[in-house]
């Protein structure tokens, strides 16, 4: 199994592709997300079709989940269902670490291509 690290330009943080959508035939995107800055709260978003999973290593991660907030610590999950109102973002300005999952893979792991991209040095 190859491994990708990603970094993004700002706040760079990074993404570790885990299972890639093509190692699993499109069943699931695993990866380990390492935030290192405190990020406002994002927007929340639906995926309509897929069951997102976040699971947290270090550090702690904020996540809203049909309109209620949660502050998540080590060893701590959440699933989200699809068709959920969600956002996932990093309050700890320690950082954090957490584990992410999407089922099935679909799209999820295009929306970290460009990232994984700038890691490698390819541009998109």
């Amino acid at each position: 199994m190859a491994v990708k690290l990603q970094e993004r330009q700002v706040p760079r943080d990074r993404v570790i592709v885990l299972v890639s959508a093509e190692e699993s035939s499109g069943a699931l995107f695993r990866f380990e997300y390492i935030a290192r800055a405190v990020t406002p709260s994002p927007r929340d978003h639906i995926h309509t079709q897929q069951e997102e999973r976040v699971e947290v290593i270090e550090g702690t991660v904020r996540c809203r989940v049909a309109g209620v907030e949660y502050a998540l610590r080590r060893g701590e999950k959440v699933t989200i269902a699809p068709g959920t109102p969600h956002a996932v973002w990093n309050d700890d300005p320690r950082g954090s670490r957490s584990i992410g999952e999407y089922r099935p893979a679909m799209n999820a792991q295009a929306m970290f291509r460009g990232y994984i991209d700038a890691a490698a040095g390819r541009s998109q």
